[in-house]
């Protein structure tokens, strides 16, 4: 994910995309390949047991509502993914016109962005980890909720950081270190995203369809996706400033839903921890 831009991309661009793709078919051959040839090291599958209808676990009034909730929650963590899923699609475009990859006297290909978006990413995150590990030691860390809406604020200060950088251009070429400062920002914010509202929805889900809600949580990725093709048209009809800032008030929109969630999200699971215990008593 990290290495395949600068490979793919630097042929695609510089070469030719023909080149691009080659390399790309050629990597997944590989992969398949390297696959095939240590599938035999691999452990064996577990049998699973499967349990007859009558065995099955039925949902309680307090799964239902917990199933309510997470349903609900799934267009409000599309929206707070609008913007780094746009990072892919019309960003791209619009950094190839914009930025100055000027780069120790040569041109740096485009596709360089998504390496240093994905190394940034995987750093971010692991800071993240390491600085609410530290965090906890002497305060109480925040629950999974919150650090949802504390990765949606975040994220609202990337893209108003997008809009300023589009704003000063003045007709010339932007300084790359505004990609460097937005990606990072964007990256500390997704951190607190998509990983964070998986565990929260494995957390929550009841163990009667804990994996269709796993299946289910995805559902929100498909969402912002197609939001993203629809919004990024927009970038043809609308200033460079003004379509960065129109996403920053998306996220931020969802930013303050999720705030107003907590409340909901902290009686829901104590509701259900309560039934729990009621039932194992």
């Amino acid at each position: 994910m990290i290495a395949s831009p600068l490979v793919c991309g630097t042929l695609g661009e510089v070469y030719g995309w023909h080149y691009g793709f080659a390399a790309a078919g050629i990597g997944m051959a590989v992969g398949l390949a390297i696959y095939m040839a240590g599938a035999r090291h691999l452990p064996a599958e577990p049998k699973i047991a499967v349990r007859k209808p009558a065995e099955r676990q039925r949902l309680s009034a307090a799964d239902w509502r917990v199933l309510g909730l997470l349903l609900a929650m799934l267009p409000v963590l599309a929206l707070a993914l609008l913007g780094n899923q746009q990072i892919f699609n019309a960003y791209m475009i619009w950094a190839q016109a914009s930025y100055d990859f000027t780069l120790f006297g040569r041109t740096m290909p485009t596709s360089w962005l998504i390496t240093f978006d994905a190394a940034a990413s995987v750093a971010m995150l692991a800071l993240s980890v390491l600085f609410w590990r530290v965090w906890s030691r002497r305060f109480a860390e925040p629950v999974e909720i919150t650090k949802l809406a504390i990765g949606a604020v975040v994220t609202v200060v990337a893209f108003l950081l997008l809009a300023a950088a589009a704003q000063s251009a003045g007709g010339g070429k932007i300084s790359l270190w505004w990609a460097v400062a937005f990606h990072v920002l964007n990256s500390i914010g997704f951190a607190h995203l998509v990983p964070v509202a998986l565990v929260l929805y494995v957390r929550m889900a009841p163990q009667a369809v804990g994996a269709t809600i796993v299946g289910i949580f995805y559902l929100h990725l498909f969402v912002a996706n197609n939001l993203v093709g629809w919004a990024g048209t927009r970038l043809e009809t609308m200033t460079a400033d003004r379509f960065w800032l129109a996403h920053a008030v998306v996220v931020g929109i969802s930013a303050v839903i999720l705030f107003a969630l907590r409340g909901p999200v902290k009686r829901v699971l104590a509701d259900a921890a309560r039934e729990a215990s009621r039932s194992r008593s």
